[in-house]
């Protein structure tokens, strides 16, 4: 092609046709320009065809992980509910005339099971190395943004109040054998058991019947209100995404 213009260019020039020749080079050089705002054109359409791709991996990332949040969220609201339970029956037992018998241990121990969630952010990483700009949709992204920022920083805040440690440390110098929870040799997890030092001075201990009960509404409050807003949010985010994911596709 360059070498049949070419000729073309040297006949004009050599039958000393000028203003043919000058209309012929400004057509040669708007062919050219064409040509390159066409290669242009095409390489602007594979960019956004190959970040459009990568926007639907880091969504289905974010969804999966997303999900094992929920997951996680509603196993642990399984562990808080069995700590409300476990309090009920010790203070039960404790304001009661009940003797002391070994099967209370198992919800002496089961009142300190505080499970701590994991927060799943694999995706989130990658997105965050690529550009939180990946994701094309402003309020999609702001959502996701607010839930690895506020969201998940008021539940962990929630679970881990430094002052649970001294709730723990004060509750166990009351008991001698102290587990509890184990895993057995078959990796599952079992509730370990708690040996009071002195059941019959328990009975009257106002300090440790309070922290039981303090520990009953931290865990209720995580159960019935952060846990199960939460999870319905990140549901209704669920299903923003998969919108999402519909157009993008």
């Amino acid at each position: 092609m360059i070498k049949f213009f070419r000729k073309i260019r040297q006949k004009l020039l050599s039958e000393n046709r000028l203003s043919k020749y000058l209309i012929y080079a400004i057509g040669e050089i708007i062919l050219v320009v064409i040509g390159i705002l066409i290669a242009l054109w095409l390489n602007n359409l594979n960019s956004e065809k190959q970040r459009t791709i990568e926007e639907i991996s880091i969504l289905k990332g974010l969804k999966k992980d997303f999900q094992a949040d929920i997951d996680d969220f509603k196993l642990n609201i399984s562990g808080y509910n069995s700590i409300s339970y476990s309090v009920d029956i010790v203070l039960e037992r404790l304001e009661s005339s009940a003797i002391y018998n070994d099967s209370l241990d198992s919800y002496f121990a089961g009142t300190l099971n505080w499970p701590l969630s994991i927060i799943h952010k694999n995706s989130f990483d990658v997105l965050k190395s690529k550009g939180l700009d990946l994701i094309s949709n402003d309020s999609l992204r702001n959502h996701i943004l607010n839930f690895h920022g506020q969201v998940y920083t008021s539940i962990k805040t929630w679970e881990e109040q430094f002052n649970r440690d001294i709730y723990y440390d004060e509750i166990l110098k009351r008991f001698d054998k102290v587990e509890p929870w184990k895993f057995g040799k078959d990796g599952k997890f079992y509730r370990g058991a708690m040996k009071p030092n002195n059941y019959n001075a328990l009975k009257s201990d106002t300090l440790y019947k309070s922290l039981l009960r303090t520990m009953k509404r931290d865990a209720e409050f995580l159960m019935y209100g952060k846990y199960k807003d939460i999870i319905e949010d990140l549901e209704s985010l669920i299903i923003t995404i998969d919108k999402e994911l519909t157009k993008l596709e």
